[in-house]
């Protein structure tokens, strides 16, 4: 028996009429900016990360993620990470302390 394939065409939706408040729509907008190239783009404000959670852009719980304090730290760790200075995963925490007493030395 073949299963039945429904395709739906939804219409382009405008920001300016899915969003009432201004806020939302710049939340989303940095949402997407930090999703496709975080180290060019900025963190949310609170209130952006507030009305971003409200609407459902964001897990609540993660507010802090988003924040433009936390992205620097980010965009950091991400530029670390492309020019080689961090450490490869350990398989040992015995490889974790040898390799964190070679850097105290």
């Amino acid at each position: 028996m073949q299963g039945l394939k429904v395709i739906f065409e939804l219409p382009e939706v405008k920001k300016e009429k899915f969003f009432s408040d201004p806020l939302d729509g710049r939340a989303a907008d940095k949402i997407k900016a930090i999703n496709e190239d975080m180290l060019n783009s900025k963190g949310l404000t609170e209130a952006e990360v507030n009305v971003a959670a409200k609407a459902g852009l964001i897990d609540p719980e993660q507010k802090y993620w988003w924040l433009e304090s936390w992205q620097k730290g980010e965009r950091e760790a991400e530029r670390d990470e492309q020019e080689s200075l961090s450490s490869s995963a350990f398989e040992t925490a015995k490889g974790l302390l040898a390799h964190l007493h070679k850097q105290r030395a």
